[in-house]
């Protein structure tokens, strides 16, 4: 009987490794092997995909000069933008209530 065939008959082989017998074990080892080899490159991939991100959201936040900035400075900055946004988007709602759009003036 291959390991293909006893893997299909024994289902709790699925399982988390805790039990301890020497099939089990054996099984374990490679499939958690195998695991970590393809978690290194899962990794690798979300390393690459974070510090395109960031290289993105470093070229959405305006800055005065172009210094390199770390990753915890550039959340800060970025969240102080935002609130600058929305403040913006405040000042300029409350200006229209003020004085009003222009369709309101046409329809009066």
């Amino acid at each position: 009987m291959s390991s293909k065939q006893r893997n299909k008959l024994i289902p709790s082989l699925k399982r988390k490794c805790s039990r301890t017998t020497k099939l089990h074990s054996r099984l374990c080892n490679r499939r958690n092997t195998y695991k970590n080899f393809v978690n290194v490159g899962r990794r690798e991939e979300k390393q690459v995909g974070v510090s395109e991100k960031l290289e993105a959201l470093k070229n959405l936040i305006p800055t005065k000069n172009e210094e390199t900035r770390k990753a915890d400075q550039l959340f800060e900055e970025t969240a102080d933008y935002i609130v600058f946004l929305r403040t913006q988007v405040e000042v300029l709602q409350r200006l229209i209530d003020i004085y009003g759009s222009n369709e309101q003036k046409k329809v009066v």
